[in-house]
């Protein structure tokens, strides 16, 4: 959509009688209305001043930029390079110009309408996309993250234009593949990226790319590792997950990932020891979150370790105090240590979260049928 403020300084007359000639490859159409940019301060044509052709030329280039949609926008953009043959190229210069002193609005303005008056250049797109760039890194150091967000659309948008006019322009394909790359589209970069090797020249720029492939492809082969180990472990084949994640771990030994599915599938094996060892280890990598800490808690209650999956399972709560689940598992291990209250308290938080849950009705009817009451006054702890 045009920001209506870009185009406030826009007028549209018919063409006067003066103008109406035909030049070469072009004929004036008097039924046209032509876009006419105002000097600035100004609201109307000056009738002293009159109508110069280059006011007329401003106003094509801000229609043919901010409106590709326009209805006249083919004759508008076949006028302009009428009235300037050199137009594209002058408007690349002129954008660069601008781009350089900070003039960024300006020069967007530009290089827009040289990308519409002759879409088969691929320098004007990554243009664009280099001035979109310094918005978002303008953006991101003034802590203005929809602005940032803008930025990063407008310059995706662009070198996607680009590509859908030349798609076979390496300089499009690199710039569009490492954007991405930057971004953390990982799969994106890949696929472009190897679109570029496939008809880069031979030189630094190639090698550092095709470096850099290498590496993707062996990222991307080890998270389809860590998804299908994962997807094994859904399916319930518990060998054939760790028998991928040893795998994935190999290349990846200081992933907590690969770690946390590796205990995952020896606790459902039933080797409780192998299975601690390795939730252990995911949190000497550094990660802590409830998951962990309730899997703990199951290997400790299965070793023998009672207070112990206790203690776990209230770290759990800690970093996920709203888990039905890691609420209901407390209340039952306090419930069989006849400790009411608590079993009790940890009812009633399960039941705010959601009263529905089956492990919340099971646990409301054992409290009951234990304690022979419903209500907390009414409990004594054994």
């Amino acid at each position: 959509m045009t920001d209506k403020d870009t185009l406030q300084d826009i007028v549209f007359i018919t063409l006067p009688d003066s103008l109406r000639q035909e030049q070469e490859d072009f004929t004036f159409n008097p039924d046209i209305p032509l876009p006419v940019q105002l000097s600035e301060g100004q609201t109307s044509i000056d009738p002293a001043q009159g109508i110069r052709i280059e006011m007329i030329a401003a106003g094509l280039i801000k229609i043919i930029a901010h409106q590709p949609e326009n209805s006249h926008s083919e004759y508008y953009r076949a006028m302009l390079t009428a009235l300037q043959p050199d137009v594209v190229k002058e408007l690349q210069l002129a954008g660069i110009a601008k781009a350089n002193t900070g003039e960024s609005d300006f020069a967007e303005e530009l290089f827009l309408a040289a990308s519409y008056l002759n879409a088969h250049i691929p320098e004007i797109f990554v243009n664009l996309s280099v001035l979109y760039g310094q918005q978002a890194r303008t953006a991101m150091d003034a802590d203005q993250h929809d602005a940032y967000d803008k930025a990063i659309e407008s310059q995706i948008a662009v070198l996607r234009r680009g590509l859908e006019h030349n798609p076979l322009s390496e300089l499009l394909l690199s710039e569009f593949g490492l954007l991405n790359l930057f971004l953390g589209n990982d799969e994106i970069a890949y696929d472009y990226l190897n679109e570029y090797l496939k008809i880069a020249p031979e030189g630094e720029k190639r090698d550092l790319i095709a470096s850099r492939v290498q590496e993707l492809t062996e990222q991307l082969e080890n998270e389809r590792t860590l998804h299908e180990a994962f997807d094994e472990m859904q399916l319930g084949n518990e060998e054939q997950a760790l028998r991928l994640i040893e795998s994935f771990i190999e290349n990846n030994s200081k992933s907590w990932s690969g770690w946390f599915i590796k205990g995952w599938a020896h606790r459902r094996l039933g080797d409780y020891e192998s299975a601690q060892k390795a939730f252990i280890t995911c949190l000497e990598l550094g990660e802590q979150n409830a998951d962990i800490y309730n899997e703990l808690s199951i290997c400790a209650l299965e070793l023998g370790t009672r207070d112990l999956a206790k203690d776990y399972l209230e770290i759990a709560l800690e970093l996920d105090s709203e888990n039905v689940k890691l609420l209901s598992n407390l209340a039952f291990l306090s419930l069989q240590d006849e400790q009411f209250n608590k079993a009790y308290e940890l009812l009633e938080r399960a039941k705010v979260v959601d009263p529905a849950d089956p492990a919340v009705k099971h646990l409301q009817e054992e409290l009951a049928k234990r304690t022979g009451t419903e209500t907390e006054d009414d409990i004594i702890d054994g």
